[in-house]
């Protein structure tokens, strides 16, 4: 059994790679320095120096932490943006403007981009332009330089850009060749957009628009040319399909059942762990995966902050953490749950926080509803309901998503059970609320408080199984569990690793529920980070559907469902013809778990593929069409970040390369080939002016004085609405998004993420509570054990963003093949050495890669690093293995929830 061990380890420094023109920035053991260094800020250099014992001087900390406050007194921050000033032992400047010009050298022009890539740094660069051609990328500034810098892939984009297997022009697979066969013809654009016209057409015309299925996922960020592009508005104006993405939304869906915040808002600005007395890096791997993010989190250990890693990998983030605790993959759920019920039984849980600030004193009713005025009393219910009535015959005729916002604005009131009454009170009326118990009102309704259903649903959940389960000793358990109830402020940094199992959303909603039970939700240094999502969107729906031509936007199929689509042209068992697949910013050959199946049941089903990109992935290797676009430094954008809490304009610094098109034109293209030139007029489609007049249209981008003229100027803009370098902290910045305004221990409305016609009626009775549901394969107890002893991980590498950055030369230097990384057990077990090549099975598929034996990787584990190509592996491919199977409330993808084994190689 895998037991816990506490590690204490040398930081291993990560800065292999980095070009040696690159300013060096960050501080000591951090991914993004080391040792005695200069950081460039805002026209300055400020310069890091050791102290007389060798160590990089530090602000000035208390036991529990410097707190945000007393960083910002330290770097001479004040209210608005403070002048640069150096921070001794962070290297963090605060710049009050921007030099970029002043960088230029030898007649090169400076052009301000920015990374668009889904790793949600949103990385601002500088590109250096001399005579048309990008010769430097440098990190550019923000206003809080803590958000400056930059990674591996970001500084090498120069060699995406220029790379020798870009595509230049649009490709054609040969008529009667197979698909994936490699058989090409270059064609103009007039013939690709031509031909993919005619093609989507005669699906439209023989099996209507919805045969036509246009599949996004997170390559591209950004308003014109990204995922938030036009490619939407030509989807509701020929009433097309188009998919909804299933990479990474299980935390979301989980976390929101507690916090209202919907499948991305749920996570503090990451600057906000310089509050925190102890940050638990939780089944992410941030050094890789999330630099700019664990610089704050080093910032904050630096000065007295304790990290604890749970993860089954001994992870560069864990060899870097006070702590790394050992997990079984798939069980996070249930050491959570563990924990939660180990602080009521110990009288450890925030009284005070559930009886104020949460749903615990609520009544639930026994058919499953909130006692609220909604339902009760009778006189309430025949007002709700006339309400109701007249919202829905005002807003209805303009569409589910306006009626939607309407209906949620109609005010509730909750009930609790005030004892001073003994009877139920409008929660912010009683007097002594209960928190425990069930009772009877005086017409008869019998009712039970959330907490009291919540607290026996948790009894079920024991350390000693906890332990048994996950491999992690009961002491220390109950030790963490500790930590959450009695630390002045913690936070959970928390990503994707926890969803990656079929139960994901579950592993989520469990650690929400325990974070809330502790009280550790909407302050300062507490609650979630990892994934701090915008606080503000522009006017998306006017930008999208402002035209007379729109007719039906179906965006609720998710991408996971393509396979049973494509073969059985149904969806959940009603008719559902899907013909014609027009796929960007995404790679889903590669992306997609259960390759094989798209192999098997996609390609020989699918009339027509156009795909949009700059490399031969998988996808563009199997398509009809390939149509190539333009990188992002080669056209014009806009993105509200992730990660930082700026707006920022992404100049474009050279013309389109070879015969390459931005993803705004080539949709225009598209559309006016269509017949939809009145929603797609060319001689205004290329105007970005016009698209930002749409998208500052709404009454907040106005209100905030958001306009093309002030984002040319400042090129970044704070939309947070807080002093510059104070955080956004959910809950506290602003009210949280539940219709009773607290966090949620029970879940009333239970709904999926996505309504495609699937049944879970037989389910819902139990989704109302949180609750642990083994993995589907990984399961300790699971039978396939005996067949494929081995969990399959597919970590993310840093030298990929899922399959982007695949075919760069210099990263491909650094990790040039496929490895299969396991512990020395498992390889001695099958008579393996380093450097083997194995076969890596199950009863999907397989893959032939180098065997790198690593004692970061737990026995009874082998990780394959995701995002290569088929044609990068010897033979097969890592997403063969794959398990494809989602649960059906949240549809995210669960890669990890694979088992497999392996055995050496024989092949050439």
């Amino acid at each position: 059994m895998i037991m816990w061990q506490s590690y204490r380890i040398r930081p291993i420094l990560l800065t292999v790679g980095i070009p040696s023109d690159m300013p060096r920035y960050g501080t000591p053991d951090s991914p993004m320095g080391d040792g005695e260094g200069e950081f460039e800020g805002a026209g300055k250099r400020v310069r890091l120096l050791p102290n007389k014992g060798g160590e990089m001087t530090q602000a000035t900390s208390s036991k529990s932490g410097i707190t945000r406050r007393g960083f910002l007194k330290t770097t001479g921050a004040a209210a608005g943006i403070a002048a640069c000033a150096g921070v001794a032992g962070t290297g963090i400047a605060v710049a009050d403007a921007f030099n970029d010009s002043d960088r230029a050298e030898g007649g090169e022009e400076i052009f301000s981009v920015m990374c668009r890539s889904n790793c949600m740094g949103s990385c601002r660069w500088l590109a250096h332009v001399k005579d048309g051609k990008v010769v430097k990328l440098e990190p550019g500034d923000y206003p809080n330089d803590g958000y400056r810098g930059g990674c591996l892939k970001g500084a090498s984009y120069i060699e995406r850009i220029y790379s020798p297997t870009r595509i230049k022009q649009p490709m054609r697979r040969v008529s009667g060749s197979e698909r994936g066969a490699g058989e090409w013809e270059a064609i103009s654009w007039d013939e690709a957009i031509q031909d993919a016209a005619e093609h989507i057409k005669a699906a439209m015309d023989q099996y209507g628009p919805k045969s036509v299925v246009f599949d996004c996922a997170s390559g591209q960020y950004g308003y014109f040319n990204g995922v938030y592009g036009q490619f939407t508005r030509l989807a509701g104006v020929m009433g097309a399909t188009k998919t909804a993405v299933c990479y990474d939304y299980a935390a979301g869906y989980g976390i929101n059942r507690v916090l209202g915040t919907g499948d991305w808002a749920y996570c503090n600005e990451p600057n906000s762990v310089l509050d925190s007395s102890m940050v638990v890096v939780w089944g992410t791997n941030p050094v890789f995966t999330a630099p700019q993010n664990w610089r704050w989190i080093q910032w904050a250990k630096e000065n007295g902050t304790k990290v604890i890693t749970i993860d089954p990998i001994k992870s560069a983030t864990a060899h870097r953490s006070d702590e790394w605790i050992c997990v079984r993959p798939g069980y996070d759920g249930y050491l959570a749950l563990a924990m939660a019920n180990y602080l009521i039984e110990n009288d450890l849980q925030n009284t005070e926080y559930i009886m104020g600030s949460s749903t615990g004193p609520f009544l639930v009713k026994e058919d499953g509803t909130q006692l609220s005025t909604m339902n009760w009393p009778a006189e309430a219910a025949a007002t709700y309901a006339a309400t109701v009535e007249a919202v829905t015959a005002e807003y209805g005729p303009q569409g589910a998503t306006v009626l939607g916002v309407a209906l949620a604005s109609i005010p509730v009131g909750y009930y609790v059970w005030d004892n001073a009454t003994g009877a139920p009170v409008l929660a912010d009326e009683a007097v002594d609320p209960a928190l425990e118990g069930s009772f009877t009102t005086a017409d008869g309704v019998k009712v039970t408080t959330a907490y009291s259903l919540l607290k026996e649903r948790l009894s079920q959940y024991s350390i000693a199984e906890a332990s048994r389960l996950t491999g992690v000793p009961e002491q220390r358990i109950t030790d963490l569990a500790t930590s959450f109830a009695t630390e002045r402020a913690l936070s959970v940094n928390i990503t994707y690793g926890l969803d990656h199992y079929v139960n994901g959303y579950q592993n989520t909603w469990a650690v929400a529920v325990l974070m809330a039970l502790a009280g550790q939700l909407g302050r300062d240094g507490a609650g979630f980070t990892g994934v701090f999502t915008q606080t503000y969107t522009p006017a998306l729906t006017t930008y999208w559907f402002y035209t007379p031509e729109f007719k039906e936007y179906n965006a609720n199929v998710p991408n996971v469902r393509l396979a049973e689509m494509f073969e059985t042209q149904k969806l959940e068992g009603a008719d559902y013809p899907t013909k014609v697949l027009v796929s960007y910013c995404h790679n889903p050959m590669s992306n997609l778990t259960g390759q094989n199946e798209w192999i098997n049941k996609v390609l020989p089903n699918m009339d027509y593929w156009v795909v949009l990109d700059m490399e031969m992935n998988d996808s563009a290797r199997y398509a009809d069409l390939v149509l190539p676009v333009a990188s992002w430094y080669e056209k014009e954008d806009l993105r509200t970040a992730y990660n930082n809490p700026y707006m920022t304009l992404s100049e474009k610094a050279i013309e389109p390369l070879y015969d390459t098109k931005s993803d705004l034109d080539i949709v225009g293209m598209l559309g006016r080939a269509l017949g939809y030139a009145a929603s797609f007029p060319e001689e205004t489609w290329n105007n970005t002016s016009y698209w930002m007049a749409l998208l500052f249209s709404d009454e907040i981008s106005q209100a905030s004085g958001y306009s093309e003229e002030r984002l040319r100027t400042e090129k970044v803009i704070n939309f947070t609405g807080q002093e510059e370098g104070a955080p956004w902290i959910r809950g506290k910045s602003a009210p949280w998004p539940t219709k009773s305004g607290r966090v949620q221990l029970y879940y009333e409305n239970v709904a999926p993420r996505l309504a495609y016609g699937q049944d879970l009626a037989a389910r819902d009775p139990e989704e109302h509570i949180v609750y642990f549901q083994e993995p589907d394969e990984v399961g300790i107890d699971n039978p396939l054990a005996e067949k494929y002893p081995l969990v399959y991980l597919q970590e993310h590498s840093r030298f990929r963003i899922h399959t982007q950055w695949f075919e760069t030369p210099v990263l491909r230097e650094l990790d040039p093949e496929p490895q299969g990384k396991v512990n020395a057990i498992d390889a001695e077990a099958r008579g393996v050495v380093d450097g083997d090549y194995i076969e890596v099975f199950n009863d999907r598929g397989h893959a032939v890669v180098k065997c790198l034996i690593d004692e970061s990787i737990a026995p009874g584990i082998i990780s394959i690093p995701k995002g290569w190509q088929r044609d990068q592996f010897k033979a097969g491919c890592y997403q063969e293995m794959t398990n494809p199977k989602t649960d059906k409330y949240a549809d995210s993808i669960a890669p990890y929830d694979t088992r497999v084994d392996f055995k050496k190689w024989e092949g050439q």
